[in-house]
């Protein structure tokens, strides 16, 4: 196909690079010229232009034919050498459509060789977008994409490394044992990241990372298991942290501090926190890294774009000075968590319960269940939390641990919240410990839980969260120094509060402090599927004794943890541990012999309190067994089902297909795509705008798996102070969380299925936990931007569309793929080849093009001496009857 573009027989075709309209924000025509050259010197060598047409015309598709092609003026034949002959034009013109996006074709242009009696063809791609020229402009690409740049990787144990000095900030912490180095093994590293001839080898890496591991998985190899994998996942984050690495850059002196500019640093990336480590040293390029003097400096604090840090007294710096910088792991996290890995209490009913654990459990009666006083009355009408409440008031000390399997909308949190207030209600020496794996979690439950006092309630936070990260309602809650800097109270103190809030992570820290194990009765974890195995179990296993009762909240059809290796995500440790627990028998909801089961040791909330039955629909029948009702507020999940925006009213999901392009831009390796961050805006600004809706901008969320795009959707909002209150966020930034209005920007739009990686063509997209979280968060009206010829690669966003295009609520390009076909699995339990299918079909349609080019070059015309009007110059007449007697497309009217 590439042969076609090049001019020959001495004919040259403007646009060789091809032919680009730029975007149009008209509904009126645009048009380019195309001019033809015959650059031969022989008088003989005339050229006919035997046909011009678009590609898109030859499909039979109208709905996709936005341009065409006209001769301009009369005569075709195109001599050499005669003075305004020797150029004709054909003029390209774009009919834009009422839908955003790129729009692609192909001008074919075919020339008779008069002299040599023989066809030719010359091909022009062509293109255009629609969309707000303002916002592609605003936030087009800036730079081209070059690849996220290599760095010489530092050998730290080999460097010259200047301590740094402790922050004066931070209050002291009297703990009372030191955790071990737990440094990272040779052979682990060697086993997973070997190097050969300097180059990285993983071929083999999951082998060889598995035969460190254990042989069999059970409570007596439970710490060495997951160390191996807990190392293998260290030395990836520290190995992607590197990539982060500065050159040649400045510092700026505030004596005794310095700031450093950091690209990226408001994104998280780098993520960089107080207390952390970063080196510099003198860049000079000709002394080797692991041969120089390396600073180290410490995080004093952590600003918009760029970080605070304080070195030891002997680092000084003068103008002009250049470094070079790198940024250092944290391995605090890592070491407590191998610390609880390698300790005593490894009890089997937590870590790997069985049928023998739950002997002479029983479902909480009626009569239990009927003398709950409840705190939150709004419990009353759902069995399923009244059920669990009774449940986990009525375990016996030291029973496996309760799930609470919460899909989205079903109360999960208020639920365990209700659990934990009827514990403390009946036992006032009862202490509980309630976690999560992120901050966010965390804080939630803390608020929940205010009502009980700032003396029953201590949110226990990380010296280095940032102090404007923590709610303000919840400082009275929170121990803070005079310098605005978390502290952990003395241990005295932490035995004092009846419920100790925290993360996964900073819940084991007391038991450094000398907390005796059993202090707390019930250890809660919500979100529990969110967290790595190790993170969730270190509280656990750092303070549980024989009688600890430990209670999982979450869902696992939901985000699951985040592993940064992907060997030690193929290796398990993306199974999260409450996923793990429920694929135990004793879990299985459809268990009916009193063994465990529904009510004993699980329950499912059922009742969906968020959204808008057409919104719950899809995700109930693809990920809860079609359990969940509908259970919300209809003046609030109802109120915007028949706005102007929906195509189909009384169905408040949309589905807007556009094709659009997506990009990289720099060394980021993120995508973004700027026709679907204009539409986002559009939308937003649509609904706001509509005073009857009595929609504010904190009431919208925007969903997207790329940094990038939301960036480029944050750049847009902010520009109109009505929309800055949006909320944009990762589908990670949303789970646990609700809006009345949800909408998603999917990003991903490469089509070009022959030469690129299908699978990576969707990207993040594609997956199944990620998207539930996604269509999940909207209470009332559901927007989904999207290119769906890339998405119906993926069996279940294929039926997604399906769902929603069958109910009405699509708008854009039409799908291109049978919406009744079945999806289901085959007799072997393999999905539909969705992806093969869509390869096979580019190659057909590729194949078909070149047959079609190569017919129109072996043509021979019944008379080989037609001729024209050779007399009528490139301005002349229009066309006349025979002239568009020439292969052109019909058009419709621009819709």
């Amino acid at each position: 196909m590439a042969s076609a573009e090049e001019d020959k027989e001495g004919i040259v075709v403007s646009g060789k690079d091809g032919v680009d309209f730029g975007v149009i924000d008209t509904e009126s025509a645009v048009e380019i010229s195309i001019n033809i050259q015959n650059t031969n010197t022989q008088a003989g060598y005339a050229v006919t232009l035997t046909s011009y047409r678009m590609r898109s015309s030859t499909r039979g598709d109208e709905h996709d034919v936005r341009f065409s092609a006209r001769l301009k003026g009369k005569a075709n034949v195109i001599r050499p050498g005669t003075a305004g002959k020797a150029t004709r034009t054909v003029l390209v013109a774009f009919h834009p459509p009422s839908d955003p996006g790129q729009y692609e074709d192909t001008l074919e242009l075919v020339f008779w060789h008069v002299e040599l009696k023989r066809s030719f063809v010359i091909t022009r791609r062509v293109k255009a977008a629609v969309g707000d020229r303002d916002d592609h402009e605003q936030i087009r690409a800036r730079a081209a994409y070059t690849g996220p740049r290599r760095v010489k990787r530092l050998q730290n144990e080999r460097l010259k490394i200047v301590r740094s000095l402790r922050l004066p900030t931070w209050t002291p912490t009297p703990w009372k044992e030191k955790l071990p180095g737990y440094d990272i093994p040779a052979r682990v590293i060697e086993a997973a990241f070997g190097r050969v001839e300097g180059a990285r080898n993983k071929t083999n890496a999951k082998a060889n990372v598995k035969r460190l591991m254990p042989g069999v998985f059970n409570v007596d190899t439970y710490g060495a298991w997951w160390q191996v994998l807990l190392y293998v996942e260290e030395e990836q984050v520290k190995q992607d942290l590197e990539q982060y690495a500065l050159v040649d850059v400045e510092l700026t002196a505030n004596y005794p501090r310095y700031e450093l500019q950091v690209p990226g640093l408001a994104e998280n990336r780098p993520s960089v926190l107080v207390g952390d480590f970063i080196l510099v040293s003198h860049a000079d390029s000709s002394v080797p890294l692991e041969q120089r003097e390396w600073f180290e400096g410490r995080v004093h604090d952590v600003r918009m774009n760029d970080v605070v840090l304080r070195f030891g007294d002997n680092f000084n710096i003068y103008r002009g000075n250049k470094f070079d910088v790198r940024f250092v792991l944290n391995r605090l996290p890592f070491r407590r968590m191998h610390h609880a890995l390698v300790n005593k209490f490894k009890p089997s009913r937590i870590l790997f319960p069985s049928s023998r654990d739950v002997n002479g459990m029983q479902k909480v009666t009626t009569q239990q269940i009927s003398e709950l006083r409840l705190h939150n009355r709004e419990l009353q009408t759902d069995e399923e939390q009244m059920e669990t409440v009774a449940a986990v008031l009525n375990l016996r000390p030291g029973s496996v641990p309760f799930v609470v399997f919460g899909p989205p909308g079903t109360g999960k949190s208020v639920t365990i919240i209700e659990a934990i207030q009827q514990l403390l209600d009946r036992d006032e020496d009862t202490k509980i410990l309630a976690c999560a794996p992120s901050n966010s979690a965390a804080d939630q439950l803390a608020v929940k839980l205010m009502a009980r006092g700032k003396l029953a309630v201590l949110r226990l936070n990380s010296l280095t969260r940032r102090y404007n990260d923590l709610p303000a309602i919840l400082r009275d809650f929170s121990c803070i120094n005079e310098n605005k800097v978390f502290a952990m109270p003395p241990i005295e103190d932490i035995l004092k509060y009846r419920v100790v809030v925290a993360t996964c992570l900073t819940a084991a820290a007391p038991a450094s402090m000398g907390m005796p194990r059993g202090h707390f009765s019930h250890i809660f974890v919500d979100e529990a599927g969110q967290g790595k195995e190790v993170e969730v179990v270190l509280p656990i296993k750092a303070l549980g004794n024989e009688n600890t009762n430990v209670i999982l909240a979450g869902d696992d059809r939901q985000l699951g943890p985040v592993v940064n290796s992907p060997v030690a995500s193929a290796l398990g440790m993306k199974t999260s541990f409450l996923k793990r627990m429920m694929e135990r028998e004793i879990y299985d909801l459809d268990r009916r012999d009193g063994v465990g089961g529904r009510g004993i040791t699980i329950v499912k909330l059922v009742k969906n309190f968020r959204s808008h039955p057409a919104i719950l629909e899809f995700s109930n029948e693809q990920f809860y067994s079609s359990e969940l009702r509908p259970c919300g507020n209809r003046a609030l999940t109802h109120s915007l089902e028949n706005i102007d925006e929906l195509p189909k009213k009384r169905f408040p999901l949309l589905f807007h297909a556009i094709v659009g392009k997506d990009e990289r831009e720099a060394s980021s390796p993120s995508f973004f795509n700027v026709d679907e961050a204009s539409q986002v805006k559009k939308y937003c600004k649509g609904l706001l705008d509509n005073q009857k809706l009595r929609l504010k901008a904190e009431h919208i969320g925007v969903i997207t798996p790329y940094h990038a795009q939301r960036c480029k959707i944050l750049n847009l909002l902010h520009k109109d102070f009505k929309l800055r209150d949006v909320k944009v966020g990762s589908v990670e930034e949303f789970q646990g969380q609700e809006r009345r209005v949800i909408i998603i920007s999917t990003v991903r739009s490469n089509s070009n299925f022959v030469a690129s990686d299908i699978n990576r063509s969707l990207g993040f997209v594609a997956n199944s936990r990620r998207m539930n979280v996604a269509i999940t968060r909207a209470q009332a009206l559901l927007i989904v931007i999207g290119n769906p010829v890339v998405l119906s690669l993926d069996p279940l966003w294929r039926q997604f569309m399906n769902y929603i295009h069958s109910k009405g609520g699509w708008r854009g390009k039409q799908i291109d793929w049978d919406p009744y076909e079945s999806l289901a699995p085959g007799p072997d339990g393999t999905m539909p080849d969705l992806a093969g299918r869509r390869r096979t079909q580019a190659e057909e349609e590729m194949e078909e093009n070149i047959a079609r080019i190569k017919s129109l070059i072996l043509q021979t015309h019944e008379d080989d001496d037609f001729d024209f009007e050779l007399d009528e110059d490139e301005h002349g007449a229009e066309e006349t009857d025979a002239a568009r007697a020439f292969e052109r497309p019909i058009l419709r009217e621009a819709e």
